[in-house]
């Protein structure tokens, strides 16, 4: 059995979940969880605020920097998505463990968002 990860959408909420397995292990940026629930290795990790978010109208055309009305809508030919600098470091240990992850439990705020894709991580 591979691992199973734990997405919450912020950190007080993933802590609130580790605090209800039988042991729980801080980690830089997750928590190991040791509980009989789980016939493998279980950690829950989390996002804060956008871990990802939509590249600034400038970033697909210069003219794009000032909002004129004339320029309604700005809608690129494609869109890019961009890390924040300061949410790099938890977007990669996310990542690593999402791609070592053999079961994935969406645990956010199901009532705010909803992921269409994890093609972008």
């Amino acid at each position: 059995m591979g691992l199973i990860l734990i997405l919450a959408e912020k950190p007080s909420q993933a802590k609130s979940y580790a605090e209800a397995f039988s042991k729980a292990k801080k980690r830089d940026g997750y928590f190991e969880i040791e509980d009989s629930l789980f016939n493998g290795k279980a950690v829950v990790t989390w996002g804060f605020g956008h871990l990802v978010s939509l590249e600034e109208p400038a970033a697909y055309k210069p003219e794009w920097k000032k909002w004129k009305l004339a320029s309604l809508p700005m809608i690129p030919d494609s869109f890019r998505f961009t890390v924040p600098y300061d949410k790099r470091k938890q977007f990669g240990i996310v990542k690593r463990l999402l791609q070592s992850a053999s079961q994935i439990v969406v645990a956010t705020d199901s009532d705010r968002e909803v992921i269409d894709s994890c093609e972008y991580v």
